[in-house]
């Protein structure tokens, strides 16, 4: 292992580590209803209202709650899972793309002002860039 492979896979192993904290995390604070913590779940409260608002959001914090313990579970046993794997990183992939729906678009663009969308898309982004490399 040259010393190039030895930094990506410490790099490697520390954002997929990040990432999957930062899903579970998220999940867990849609799950408390907390929408100060997930931009998501505040998307999706514009869309949905009462028991239906209730029910998407726990099942959306479910997923992105088990997202992030799969993500950090593959830093420790790699990719032993097989086709069931490659489903959860499609999924995991699918709804950080829901996520960015929600919190940058449905939300409003532009809202509050232009730059602040901006900088916060760019950061879903960058985010989005993180999670297609941990599941790939």
């Amino acid at each position: 292992m040259g010393k190039n492979d030895a930094k990506n896979a410490i790099a490697s192993l520390v954002l997929m580590l990040a990432v999957g904290c930062m899903l579970a995390i998220s999940g867990i604070y849609a799950l408390q209803g907390k929408a100060a913590g997930d931009l998501a779940v505040r998307g999706l409260r514009s869309i949905f209202d009462g028991d239906a608002e209730s029910v998407v959001i726990a099942v959306f914090g479910v997923v992105e709650l088990l997202a992030g313990v799969f993500i950090v579970l593959r830093c420790f046993i790699g990719d032993r899972m097989g086709s069931f794997g490659n489903i959860i990183s499609l999924i995991v992939v699918i709804v950080w793309v829901v996520v960015i729906v929600l919190a940058d678009i449905v939300n409003g663009i532009g809202k509050p002002n232009f730059l602040a969308w901006l900088l916060q898309f760019s950061k879903d982004l960058i985010i989005f860039g993180a999670i297609w490399l941990c599941c790939r």
